[in-house]
């Protein structure tokens, strides 16, 4: 009887094992190189932003750059920031963190650790410290983008010799800019908790409350808002008949209260706001005030008469000037 020699034994392939390795390894290599050239774009952008916005008088710039965040973000920190635009507004930031998806590096978000300190033409330094600021920047291509702040526990404190500042600090903040269509472009813009020192009517309505303000408006002709400066771009702006609708303002401090429930502004020749706006005011007026106002001494005769003190009126900004029916209440905000 014969026997069937026994069958050779294999060896297994190493090329099966190792394929998803290679296949790892090339991704990994692909995806560093991606990086790499992404956060060159994002240098070369932001090389190109500040010199374009230096050739129209404006100013970006920082004294170091440093990216990082590989191999899923693009991080980049800024030391001693400093934006300004030709009028003399500026703000300026010891330190800022921003950081976006490596896939999404049109998106960032940034953060101020150490807080900002911004600049007025004429009133001088404001810093600005608190729990938390940031803010995030999105979709470039349109105008204006989309650009969101936010704030907990904010104080601004005017450096030494500079003029007061309306906030004196706030426990929550936010600011949200989006464009929107036929040539329109909406800001939002709340503080909860708010110390201020504003003047005229609002600041008899705040006194030396904590007050809550909202404003909601949309903006018209939004692509006209270009210029060598703000100045220059309000002027712009309104000689292309921009206008800005209210959609809602409101100022509450405990029970007084005033309210913009619509309207329609624009800016006169001297940078103030001129225009109507339809709103509820509700004081409550100490003695002294019910004497210098007479808006305040009709709040507190309705109170004296046990009636609502509630008052549906017209405020008016003309000719540098805010009445509120046929009162006088102060100058018209100022736009610059």
């Amino acid at each position: 009887m014969t026997h069937s020699a026994a069958a050779p034994s294999r060896k297994p392939r190493r090329r099966g094992l190792l394929a998803p390795f290679v296949i790892l390894a090339i991704v990994a290599v692909g995806w560093s190189i991606g990086w790499v050239w992404l956060r060159g774009q994002a240098e070369q952008r932001m090389d190109a932003t500040a010199l374009s916005l230096k050739s129209r008088g404006y100013d970006l710039s920082w004294e170091s750059r440093t990216f990082s965040g590989y191999p899923f973000r693009m991080d980049v920190k800024l030391v001693n920031a400093r934006v300004a635009e030709p009028s003399g507004w500026a703000l300026r930031a010891p330190l800022l963190n921003g950081e976006a998806n490596a896939y999404d590096i049109g998106h960032w978000v940034v953060i101020a650790p150490q807080g900002v300190i911004m600049t007025r033409p004429i009133n001088g330094d404001v810093q600005i410290t608190g729990q938390a600021l940031r803010a995030s920047f999105a979709g470039f291509d349109q105008y204006p983008p989309r650009i969101s702040v936010e704030g907990a526990n904010l104080v601004f404190t005017p450096v030494a010799g500079a003029a007061p500042f309306p906030l004196l600090s706030t426990a929550g903040l936010q600011l949200h800019v989006r464009p929107g269509p036929d040539d329109q472009g909406a800001i939002f813009f709340e503080a909860k908790g708010a110390k201020a020192r504003f003047t005229g009517l609002m600041g008899r309505i705040a006194a030396d409350r904590t007050a809550d303000l909202i404003w909601d408006s949309k903006i018209s002709k939004i692509s006209a808002l270009h210029g060598s400066s703000w100045a220059d771009a309000v002027n712009d702006w309104s000689d292309a008949g921009g206008t800005l609708t209210v959609q809602q303002g409101k100022l509450n401090a405990g029970e007084a209260l005033l309210e913009a429930k619509s309207g329609a502004l624009t800016v006169d020749d001297d940078g103030r706001l001129q225009g109507a706006l339809d709103v509820t005011v509700r004081e409550v007026p100490t003695p002294d005030q019910a004497i210098r106002s007479p808006e305040a001494a009709a709040a507190a005769l309705a109170q004296a008469l046990g009636r609502d003190p509630t008052l549906s009126a017209t405020l008016r900004f003309e000719k540098g000037r805010t009445r509120l029916g046929l009162f006088d209440t102060g100058p018209a905000p100022r736009v610059y």
